[in-house]
């Protein structure tokens, strides 16, 4: 995972879900991907062991803890969770790939080389939108042009493939395309090594926020609408949006167990699923967030419970 001094923890998802499983008496350790190395044919991990005090108060929990350091063989685990912001590095999966088969991840490192990025969320499009909104990745700001020409959007989103939290996000309208050229131009070289980039159909009411929705072995067991701030088209709350409660439409719902149903096949057990008007705009594999504020909302009804419960009914299924 990320670095703990890192973690915030009044709404850390992440830190709920530890929590949950120390309350369940099992012992969890956590490291980044900096600890992590191959000796003797092992993977080995420089784990910090949690040594945790009896609060109920998650903020406490995190501020008072300590830790029992110990290099451990990865294959010693249980369960291994992945929650380190996108993108992932290849080298990492490249490691531990060569123990999924004897270790559970939440996700699968195959399903995380497969779907850790957008291009995943864009193979579900049709193009009809019954899914997603139409969708072009390209390294061509001619092709985008045509694209958007050809479809006769009115109006489109552009962003960078590696993007997180709403950053990069760019509306534009049809009419005023003026400064496309130098926007796209800019995500396509600006790491030095040309990268693709997304253009997408806006999907009307996104100004009003959209749904996360949270899909744990391919069904959705919650969601909250977020809304975006003030003179904002982004409804990421890392970007300044707000929470509240939503229950989902069964239209939501059977189009969630749709994409679960691949995510569960491809081993992304856990997945916030991002939903615009009734369209998939994003899929979150890496490390979803979003149970903070969906407890908030429904009175704190703590999510991260039914999200371990359901984990566990998997780890028995890979065990078995």
């Amino acid at each position: 995972m990320y670095p703990w001094d890192k973690v915030e923890p009044v709404k850390d998802s992440t830190l709920r879900m530890i929590k949950e499983c120390v309350n369940r008496g099992f012992e969890v350790s956590y490291l980044t991907k900096n600890d992590i190395s191959i000796a003797k044919g092992k993977v080995l991990g420089k784990c910090k062991k949690l040594i945790t005090k009896d609060t109920e108060d998650c903020v406490d929990f995190y501020h008072s803890m300590q830790f029992e350091s110990s290099i451990k063989d990865f294959t010693e685990f249980d369960m291994v969770f992945m929650r380190a912001d996108p993108p992932i590095d290849p080298l990492l999966l490249n490691m531990l790939e060569l123990i999924e088969d004897k270790v559970f991840f939440v996700n699968k490192i195959s399903g995380l080389r497969k779907a850790n990025n957008k291009i995943y969320a864009a193979s579900f499009d049709d193009g009809q939108e019954t899914i997603v909104p139409q969708t072009l990745i390209t390294k061509d700001i001619d092709l985008i042009r045509s694209f958007v020409e050809e479809n006769n959007f009115d109006k489109f989103i552009v962003k960078p493939l590696d993007g997180m939290g709403g950053k990069g996000v760019i509306l534009f309208e049809r009419n005023n395309m003026g400064n496309l050229s130098s926007i796209c131009d800019f995500y396509i070289n600006h790491t030095g090594a040309s990268q693709p980039i997304i253009c997408q159909n806006y999907i009307e009411g996104a100004e009003k926020g959209d749904v996360r929705a949270m899909v744990v072995n391919g069904e959705p067991i919650g969601a909250i609408m977020r809304v975006p701030a003030a003179g904002d088209h982004r409804s990421n709350i890392s970007a300044g949006g707000s929470a509240i409660k939503h229950e989902m439409s069964e239209y939501e719902l059977e189009l969630c167990r749709k994409i679960g149903k691949k995510l569960n096949e491809d081993g992304i057990y856990f997945c916030g699923v991002d939903l615009i008007n009734g369209k998939m705009v994003e899929l979150n594999v890496v490390s979803p967030g979003g149970i903070v504020p969906h407890n908030e909302v429904n009175n704190n009804k703590e999510m991260q419970v039914q999200v371990i419960d359901m984990l566990l009914e998997k780890y028995k299924e890979f065990r078995a």
